[in-house]
């Protein structure tokens, strides 16, 4: 199983995430995130050692709709240059291929690794041939079911808590192009979520982020349990 968090800056992500994993741990949920890994290394060298070993995992099938987004955001000047971006893709599928081995039950990504063609829908170019057969044909046969959870959070209380955050001051000019700009976003990462929840086996969790984490982190948690009884009657 699968959890891939979507949604903007601000939208909440990170804080339902945080609730979530706690949550997970006091009921001795079996499950790993996308930060396991970091959290158990105790040096730089153990973390470049490790870097090293997902890198391993690229394969091109799973990682080239991630570099091919990464040099679209350098084309147009959307984002700045990552290494994280290049290995994070290698490590998401070395979380796969332990999910296509059983070797882990339930793995959650609180990054946004779902809408890499979200651009493509802003720009005009979107591929809805690409999204599906990516999904079908590539995804859920490593990871039996997808559970998308969409941090639906207003765009205006999302650019807000996200200058709260990022300690970002913005003069009202400069806060209504974000508005705008992030208002575009979220139609193209929900042009891409209504494509995509249309697929058997993925199944689409709508969370308002204005609601607290942890009502939120129960409503996943919720849905985590039905999945795992559902699995354990099946066998």
């Amino acid at each position: 199983m699968l959890l891939l968090f979507t949604g903007g800056r601000g939208s909440g992500k990170s804080s339902i995430a945080k609730e979530l994993y706690k949550k997970l741990n006091e009921i001795n949920f079996d499950y790993i995130h996308q930060s396991t890994w970091r959290e158990q290394i105790k040096n730089l060298y153990q973390k470049l050692f490790c870097i090293l070993f997902f890198l391993f995992f690229f394969r091109l099938n799973i990682c080239k709709v991630f570099i091919y987004r990464l040099y679209r955001d350098l084309r147009y000047s959307r984002a700045k240059w990552s290494f994280a971006r290049i290995y994070m893709p290698c490590v998401y599928s070395y979380h796969l291929q332990r999910l296509s081995q059983k070797k882990e039950s339930c793995v959650v990504y609180d990054s946004d690794f779902l809408t890499w063609s979200a651009d493509k829908a802003l720009d005009g170019k979107f591929n809805s041939r690409e999204v599906i057969e990516y999904y079908k044909q590539v995804i859920l046969p490593l990871v039996g079911d997808l559970i998308i959870i969409m941090c639906d959070t207003p765009v205006k209380d999302a650019v807000e808590r996200w200058q709260i955050r990022d300690n970002k001051i913005l003069s009202e000019n400069e806060k209504f192009k974000w508005i705008m700009s992030r208002t575009g976003w979220k139609k193209a990462r929900q042009e891409v979520v209504d494509l995509i929840s249309k697929i058997p086996g993925i199944r689409v969790i709508y969370l308002n982020g204005l609601d607290t984490p942890d009502k939120n982190a129960l409503r996943i948690i919720s849905v985590l349990k039905e999945l795992s009884y559902r699995d354990k009657e099946f066998i």
